[in-house]
């Protein structure tokens, strides 16, 4: 056999190779996924049942033995409930997690302005009375896929409103400028802030800079932050100062411009 003749199968059977370890990633890659799916179904029902039981029979309870019952009872079933409201809001950040991790992406122009209307009216339906003041850059826009995008701006304005507890109002301002083919966006609130010394635990699932009487919540939110803006090939980043605020950055692809498309 000649050597060009060598050369040439040594070439396919590398190119047969990469082939099969591609197969095989993607099956590992599906297997995963598949997981994911199961854990996600698991925690939504399984979970779930336990949790509405308990919370239904501390309220029962309280009901029927209403007469009966001193303060430090009426404080017992208290805790009970809020600590099984807390869990169910662990479990829906978890499912929010799994399916960030998961979803696949529709890619397409994403209206941000419309996004932040979006998290602001569940927000203020959630805390009604809560005077609040969203500032959003007109024409602000990225683009990736709507739902998972949704999710990420509505956890950022959610993180903002919380830390913005005891301010007079809450006070947020977002916009954005393009630099070549990404967008910085930034959102920026007038909340409590934190200590830029830790701010590389900011973004890790059950880390938290700040306990339940400031405002601190199940450690996922921005976690799924990250999450996502990692799989539109992005980076997240904040910068704060206690006291006064916080800012947090991402950076996502922007709108393709038409007059660089060949």
């Amino acid at each position: 056999m000649s050597s060009a003749g060598t050369s040439s199968q040594s070439t396919g059977d590398e190119t047969a190779a990469v082939a099969q370890q591609l197969a095989e990633a993607r099956a590992e890659l599906a297997a995963m996924q598949g997981l994911q799916a199961s854990f996600a179904h698991g925690v939504s029902h399984d979970l779930r049942a336990p949790l509405r039981a308990i919370d239904s029979f501390s309220a029962l309870l309280a009901a029927h033995l209403d007469g009966g019952l001193d303060e430090t009872s009426r404080d017992y079933i208290a805790r009970i409930r809020s600590a099984s409201a807390r869990m169910a809001e662990l479990i829906d950040a978890l499912l929010e997690l799994s399916r960030a991790m998961r979803a696949e992406l529709q890619q397409a122009p994403v209206d941000i302005g419309l996004l932040v209307d979006w998290a602001h009216a569940e927000l203020a339906d959630a805390d009604a009375g809560r005077e609040a003041r969203i500032e959003v850059q007109p024409g602000l826009q990225a683009w990736g896929d709507e739902r998972q995008l949704r999710l990420l701006v509505t956890r950022l304005l959610h993180n903002a409103w919380k830390f913005s507890r005891g301010r007079e109002r809450v006070q947020v301002e977002i916009g954005g400028e393009r630099r070549d083919d990404r967008i910085v966006m930034h959102v920026r609130d007038h909340g409590s802030g934190f200590d830029m010394r830790y701010a590389d635990k900011l973004f890790e699932p059950f880390q938290r800079l700040h306990g339940p009487e400031q405002g601190g919540g199940n450690g996922l939110g921005l976690a799924i932050v990250r999450c996502v803006t990692e799989r539109h090939g992005g980076r997240v980043w904040a910068q704060s100062e206690p006291g006064a605020g916080s800012t947090f950055f991402v950076e996502l692809p922007a709108v393709p411009d038409p007059g660089n498309q060949a």
